[in-house]
């Protein structure tokens, strides 16, 4: 009789834990972040990590918080729903602050966004045997593609008499250049610089005849997130103890890090 008790006991104080172990799962918050495949923000590496200096800066921006991160690879067209509808928390992904959509609404209008954290801008790129455009114009009646829903978008949606071809991401707008499937990709030039004349890429260059204009990439919230502020916080923090600059030297984007949010405050 006395074994029984103590396996009953046993059983018991084992269903307990479990049952204290479940509780405590529940009660974990989770943080989901929505980005599509983008080096040298948000990749994976050879060895199948999802790495980068937007998933590193995330991970341990949340972390910190108290948040367990899961990241969400999202259509970047849908990111403004996905957001709304509550399947992702932030848009973290290079991801573009200060320009409108093709709606014509500035981004800033749609969602909160944080410090601008890192420049980049919007750059033309082809295959080295492909001849170099000096203008904008100049891309009239030639194929140029581009990540739907992005500010490369907005760039070729402006180039009359071109042969533009939406893709799914910037990424494939790089592969449609180097299949010789598209003539020219509008793409972000940290992309680009990251990519071009490397290994599978190595025939690929900048169109450089044309500059763009500067661009600042933010993290995206919901309209009145409170996690906006203590992002902010975070990111002066890591200014402070050299996180930010010791981030930006592992994926080489020194010279676009922005070092002083005095002017955004």
């Amino acid at each position: 009789m006395k074994k029984i008790f103590k396996v009953m006991a046993t059983v018991l104080a084992t269903v307990g834990c479990l049952g204290a172990l479940a509780c405590c799962k529940t009660d974990e918050k989770t943080i989901t972040v929505g980005y599509t495949d983008y080096a040298p923000m948000n990749y994976t590496n050879d060895k199948g990590e999802l790495v980068g200096f937007d998933t590193e800066l995330a991970k341990k921006t949340f972390e910190e918080l108290g948040y367990k991160v899961r990241f969400k690879e999202i259509e970047w067209t849908n990111k403004y729903s996905e957001l709304e509808g509550g399947t992702i928390d932030c848009i973290w992904n290079g991801f573009t602050a200060n320009v409108e959509d093709d709606d014509g609404i500035q981004r800033a209008d749609k969602v909160d966004f944080t410090y601008h954290y890192m420049m980049n801008a919007q750059c033309v790129i082809r295959l080295a045997t492909t001849e170099e455009v000096a203008t904008k114009e100049g891309l009239a009646g030639k194929s140029v593609a581009y990540e739907s829903g992005s500010a490369g978008e907005s760039y070729a949606s402006e180039i009359e008499g071109a042969n533009t071809k939406p893709v799914a991401s910037q990424m494939d707008a790089v592969r449609e250049v180097n299949a010789g499937t598209a003539q020219y990709a509008v793409v972000d030039v940290l992309l680009a610089e990251s990519l071009v004349g490397q290994s599978d890429f190595a025939n690929i260059t900048i169109n450089e005849s044309i500059q763009i204009d500067v661009e600042y990439y933010a993290v995206g919230f919901k309209k009145g997130s409170e996690l906006t502020a203590k992002v902010n916080a975070k990111f002066e923090e890591y200014l402070q103890n050299g996180y930010m600059m010791e981030l930006a030297e592992r994926y080489n984007v020194t010279t676009k890090l922005v070092t002083d949010y005095s002017s955004q405050k």
